[in-house]
C-alpha cells in the first residue's frame, strides 16, 4: 500500500482548520462591522461577544486540541514506515468525526449529538493508539 495514503486524511484536516480560520475572521468582522463587538476584544478575546462569535473562535480552538494526538500518531506511522488499511480507515473515520463535530457545532450546536460525535472521534483516535503501540511495542 502506498504510504503517502495517509497524509490525505491530514490534508483534509488541515483544510477544515483553515476553513474554519476563515470563519473565525469572517464572523470577527461581521461582528466589528456590526458593532457587536469592539476592535479591541481582538487583543485579549475577553468580554461580552455575540454566540455566532464565542462558537466560531471555540470551535477553531478545538482544532489544536484533541486533533493533535491524530497529527502526531500519522507522524509517527509516517517514521517507523507501518501505513496500514485500518490506519487509514481509522484515520478517515476520525477525520469524518472532526468535520461532523464542527458542523453540530456550528449549526444547531446541540449538546448531546456533539458529545455524541467527539466521543466517537475520540474512542476512534484511543483505540488507534492502542494498535499502533501494540504492534510497535
Amino acid at each position: 500500500m502506498e504510504k503517502k495514503l495517509i497524509l490525505l486524511p491530514a490534508i483534509a484536516m488541515i483544510i477544515l482548520t483553515l476553513y474554519l480560520y476563515i470563519r473565525n475572521y469572517l464572523d470577527n468582522r461581521k461582528a466589528i462591522i456590526n458593532k457587536s463587538i469592539k476592535f479591541s476584544y481582538l487583543k485579549t478575546y475577553t468580554g461580552e461577544v455575540p454566540n455566532y462569535v464565542a462558537v466560531s473562535r471555540q470551535t477553531l480552538k478545538n482544532q489544536f486540541e484533541l486533533p493533535i494526538f491524530f497529527y502526531f500518531l500519522i507522524s509517527i506511522i509516517l517514521v517507523f514506515d507501518k501505513v496500514s488499511r485500518l490506519d487509514l480507515i481509522l484515520a478517515w473515520i476520525f477525520v469524518a468525526s472532526r468535520y461532523l463535530h464542527c458542523y453540530t457545532r456550528l449549526s444547531a450546536n446541540y449538546i448531546p449529538h456533539r458529545a455524541i460525535v467527539f466521543t466517537s472521534g475520540m474512542l476512534v483516535l484511543i483505540v488507534w493508539w492502542i494498535i499502533f503501540l501494540y504492534n510497535i511495542l
